[in-house]
């Protein structure tokens, strides 16, 4: 008995790095991630059984490595209904995972692979209830349209091809849900689109001109890639019905390159008033 009998949100363990194996439908993917797992811990009861909690995570990754699960999803919720299981006491338990998910993208014909920053977070109630919430994070270009604007006034030029400051941007989009996973795929595909440009990791020298061109036909502030991503990815989950109260965290962070700061940018809402406030402001 705790000589202060107060509950604890979370207790577990940070930082735990594994290599993850998933036999998913399309192919054998591995996963190099940081994983942290957490149960709640009552009043009456002084500490948890710490041991149990690393046992769980390496008897699913033990069993993930001959291909049970299918997906990180999959094998993540069966580890807090395991840690459920071994932690008696406890009401609740979490697993908050990072790794790197690389896409393809096709630049002149070439299909080369591109990293996105990933964290996974589950949380499991004993009664049944299950949330989640998928988060991912790539690098794209801006081009500042009021320093396009401004040199096209004064020099007389066209807009689209005036110069002006361009900067790489990190764009990230966290969708939380109830009892359904929101695809990784979605998310990137929502922040791709938003940009003045995604950046690549391989260019020749007419793939930079195309980039380029791209990008200064489509100037963008921080604030306007935050609204893409949003309209993009609520346009996404609802068109799939996803549940009202499904929400959407969007932030962006501008690393500008004529300021000696950056500009930073977020939206944090439900999906229901984001597709309300669409409807409410069409033209």
């Amino acid at each position: 008995m705790p000589e202060h009998p107060l509950s604890i949100d979370r207790v577990g363990i940070r930082g735990v790095r594994r290599r993850i194996n998933i036999y998913s439908p399309i192919g054998v993917f591995s996963y190099d991630a940081r994983i942290d797992i957490y149960v709640d811990l009552p009043s009456k009861q002084r500490g948890i059984h710490l041991s149990r909690s690393l046992e769980t995570v390496l008897e699913a990754l033990e069993e993930a490595r001959v291909g049970r699960f299918k997906s990180l999803e999959t094998l993540f919720e069966n580890v807090c209904k395991r840690l459920l299981s071994k932690h008696g006491y406890a009401t609740k338990a979490e697993v908050v995972a990072e790794t790197t998910y690389f896409y393809e993208e096709e630049i002149n014909g070439k299909t080369v692979q591109e990293p996105a920053d990933i964290v996974l977070h589950i949380s499991v109630w004993r009664d049944g209830k299950v949330e989640w919430s998928v988060g991912a994070s790539i690098y794209g270009m801006t081009v500042c349209p009021s320093a396009q604007l401004a040199y096209s006034t004064l020099e007389g030029t066209p807009l689209h091809k005036s110069p002006s400051h361009s900067q790489r941007a990190k764009l990230k989009i966290v969708v939380k849900t109830s009892n359904r996973v929101v695809r990784i795929e979605w998310l990137i595909e929502a922040m791709k689109e938003a940009f003045s440009s995604p950046t690549h990791s391989l260019l020749k020298r007419i793939d930079e001109y195309k980039v380029i061109k791209e990008a200064f036909e489509k100037p963008r502030f921080v604030e306007d890639i935050v609204r893409y991503a949003t309209y993009n990815i609520a346009a996404k989950l609802a068109k799939e019905n996803f549940p009202p109260d499904t929400r959407i965290m969007v932030e962006a962070e501008s690393y500008e390159s004529i300021h000696p700061y950056n500009v930073y940018a977020s939206r944090d809402a439900f999906l229901s008033d984001i597709i309300n406030e669409i409807s409410n402001n069409k033209v």
